[in-house]
């Protein structure tokens, strides 16, 4: 499992890596989307490279633009995340 979570975070943006203090509780952690995933490993594994992929430096797209899609699906869907 800790290879898949290297080998997917590999993928994402040095800025995507950092906790947003917003999810952060007192004690230093924080929910997390990816270990929902992590039940199963081998999808969890292809769904999560295909976003790292999504999030390339190289493509047009800025984080703020990334985060208000991702807000707007959220909230399309009625889903904290």
């Amino acid at each position: 499992m800790l290879r898949i979570y290297q080998e997917v975070q590999a993928l994402y943006p040095l800025e995507y890596r950092e906790v947003v203090p917003a999810v952060q509780r007192g004690d230093g952690t924080a929910d997390s989307i990816v270990a929902a995933h992590s039940l199963i490993p081998e999808a969890m594994r292809h769904a999560m490279s295909a976003f790292g992929v999504l999030l390339s430096p190289d493509l047009p797209l800025t984080r703020r633009q990334h985060e208000m899609i991702a807000t707007v699906v959220s909230v399309l869907n009625d889903c904290f995340y």
